[in-house]
């Protein structure tokens, strides 16, 4: 079977009944670490950002160990990033504004800062907090990208609609923000590096567009064509993408404009211009949204997405699968099935 394997990284539990918002990463070792924010629900004042560890040789995620959980306020999205030194971030954002009422300024999201720690042995132990920017509005979202010339850049929303692009030259021990992404409003860009070296952000829209945006970096990341409408559908939710080893990208995604069900994948053959090949990756019951994806060692997909903000699941794709006719993944509430 080319869907590998599927299991929740974590069940609810009395700490932690609610959960969003998840990214992944393979370590230099082989372990695969999920993290994401849970608690009684997003920006309630008990979010921490947690983390779930899964060894070689492991067939499920290890117990949630804590990165940040600060008292009385909410921890917002976070990613992770390890250098070649073998250094592992965390940079994410803790809110500081009103948690209810409707959105706009000081309220919720647009109150998060943007800040990091550190461990130098792969997440087992945290530094304190190293702060990245007080000014509210920096919401991260999708993983690093690592450009041909060891250049880091992360991706944000930001508070005004216009997502913001930080940079670092010295493998994560320092940020700039240097681009600004400007034309349809836009938030969390997934950025992929094309052969030529320029830099492709695939990004969720702002607003009522109905279809992922996309803008394009000639200089690695400092300036931005205007963000435009794509063909790939979007109910305005979270997406990622990867480059294979190939060439090709792979945008994982909710193709339905209406909903966040179905989760599908797409494919690029001409790095992002445009994507033929369309399958859906789970249905069912509920919402499956905010998807995050890296391609491991194997050369396999690992996918992380939320299951009706109860669990983050996991799953391991065969790449066959992207151009086979195997059924994806259904959710019928009470089981998962391969």
């Amino acid at each position: 079977m080319s869907i590998l394997s599927w299991q929740a990284v974590a069940e609810p539990s009395e700490r932690y009944p609610s959960c969003h918002c998840s990214v992944l990463i393979e370590l230099d070792n082989g372990d695969v670490l999920v993290g994401y924010y849970a608690g009684s629900g997003e920006a309630r004042p008990d979010a921490a950002w947690v983390l779930a560890r899964r060894s070689p040789g492991d067939d499920v995620f290890g117990d949630l160990s804590v990165v940040a959980d600060t008292e009385g306020k909410p921890e917002g999205n976070g990613v992770l990033y390890q250098n070649n030194s073998g250094e592992l971030y965390c940079v994410y954002g803790t809110m500081h504004g009103d948690l209810d009422g409707p959105a706009g300024p000081g309220v919720r999201w647009r109150t998060c800062d943007l800040r990091m720690k550190r461990s130098d042995d792969r997440g087992i132990s945290w530094s304190d907090v190293v702060m990245i920017d007080e000014k509210w509005g920096n919401v991260p979202r999708c993983k690093p990208l690592v450009t041909q010339d060891g250049t880091v850049l992360i991706g944000v929303e930001y508070d005004d609609g216009n997502s913001r692009i930080w940079s670092s030259a010295d493998e994560g021990a320092s940020w700039e923000m240097c681009g600004r992404i400007e034309g349809e409003k836009n938030q969390h860009p997934a950025l992929l590096e094309r052969s030529d070296g320029s830099v492709l952000a695939l990004l969720r829209p702002c607003g009522g567009q109905g279809r992922i945006l996309q803008s394009v970096s000639e200089d690695r990341g400092w300036t931005w064509s205007p963000a435009t409408l794509s063909d790939l559908a979007s109910p305005f939710a979270g997406l990622d993408a990867v480059r294979l080893e190939d060439g090709r990208f792979v945008i994982v995604y909710n193709s339905n404009p209406e909903a966040r069900n179905p989760l599908s994948i797409a494919v690029s053959e001409d790095e992002g211009e445009s994507w033929p090949v369309r399958r859906d990756l789970v249905t069912g019951e509920g919402q499956f949204h905010y998807p995050a994806m890296i391609l491991d060692r194997p050369g396999r997909l690992q996918i992380v997405f939320t299951n009706n903000r109860k669990t983050i699941d996991h799953v391991v794709v065969d790449l066959d699968w992207l151009d086979g006719t195997e059924d994806g993944l259904h959710w019928d509430g009470t089981r998962r099935s391969v």
